[in-house]
């Protein structure tokens, strides 16, 4: 029986070496990769059965190699070990979130080595195997979309549902996770605490949308408080044992929370930046835009400290901005109630 097909990917020669001539030795079929973007290309080409991957190497790091290997449907799913000579949790944390199946740490021992191939050769075969005997049940592993949807199926499988109301706190600010939330109905205020004793409300979130994984993943408090701002809003939990019991277990279910942190790292980091930059003005009709966007079917249920505490600024200057778009037309107001007249008008003070 033919050996496996091993690609190296690895910047110190030394090193590179070693495991070309141990893997060899015991009779693996090698290529190897002075750096990141050669080993990408070699991936691409020659479809390794496994690949071995440094993680710190100039122009392109283990990490960004495994980003781009994962996106091309020719590599996508190809078994990948990490190599790394930095043993801190968070970098191997890091990895396997990334998708990553094992890692090994330098100085490696001959036999840790041949130990981890041996694994994860034989259960990408089961794997295989697997989807060869069932295909019409199995997603190509590279598939973020089919893992939402298994993630927001295990919290009817395994979660359990709690009704909150208005203003009721699901959680408090440097409170330790021990649930992800997937909101069934309602709408939930994330905010935070300043260092003066203001809140800001740092996200709104509604129906279908999950929130408490980075905490979970990265085992540390709560960086901010949760809130229900509708009467009888529900939340399905989910304990947060068995979501890192399905990332462990599941690469596509690993990869829909990817693309979940990702998108929310981007729009925070965006709002973020208007904050700084923008007037009061534009920063109220971005975060009205936004809201409008994101639930154009009902009216902006939001208290004028709600919408200050979202738009970074004080209650005042914003029911100002509140009142110069009423004149121009773009809202209109009933209650604490926001409706968006002119939606397209109010998006272009933002341009």
């Amino acid at each position: 029986m033919s050996k496996a097909n091993i690609l190296v990917i690895e910047d110190n020669e030394e090193v590179r070496e070693n495991l070309v001539e141990i893997l060899e030795l015991y009779g693996y079929d090698v290529r190897e990769a002075p750096n990141g973007i050669e080993g990408v290309k070699l991936a691409v080409e020659h479809l390794p059965d496994i690949i071995l991957c440094d993680v710190m190497m100039p122009e392109l790091d283990g990490y960004g190699v495994l980003n781009l290997l994962n996106e091309n449907e020719r590599t996508a799913g190809t078994p990948f070990v990490f190599i790394t000579a930095r043993t801190e949790t968070e970098d191997v944390r890091r990895g396997m979130m990334l998708g990553a199946d094992d890692y090994i740490t330098k100085p490696f021992y001959k036999d840790e080595l041949l130990e981890v191939i041996q694994l994860r050769l034989r259960r990408a075969k089961q794997r295989k195997g697997s989807v060869e005997n069932s295909p019409q049940d199995v997603a190509h592993l590279s598939d973020p979309e089919r893992g939402a949807e298994r993630l927001k199926a295990s919290f009817k499988e395994k979660g359990r549902s709690q009704t909150f109301h208005r203003n009721q706190l699901v959680n408090r600010e440097g409170d330790r996770a021990h649930f992800v939330y997937l909101i069934e109905s309602g709408h939930i205020h994330l905010s935070r605490a300043h260092e003066y004793g203001r809140d800001y409300i740092i996200a709104e979130l509604g129906p279908g949308e999950i929130f408490g994984v980075p905490t979970v993943l990265e085992g540390t408090p709560l960086h901010y408080s949760a809130k229900a701002v509708a009467d009888d809003t529900k939340l399905s939990l989910l304990p947060a044992a068995d979501l890192l019991k399905m990332i462990n277990g599941d690469r596509q279910i690993t990869e829909a929370l990817m693309h979940l942190m990702a998108g929310k790292v981007v729009e925070h980091g965006e709002r973020l930046a208007n904050q700084a930059y923008d007037s009061v003005r534009r920063r109220t009709a971005l975060v009205l835009c936004d809201l409008h966007q994101k639930y154009p079917d009902e009216p902006i249920e939001l208290s004028r400290e709600e919408l200050a505490q979202m738009v970074g600024s004080t209650k005042e200057s914003v029911i100002r901005s509140l009142s110069d778009f009423k004149k121009d037309g773009l809202l209109r107001t009933e209650g604490r109630a926001i409706i968006i007249n002119q939606a397209e008008a109010l998006r272009s003070l933002l341009v």
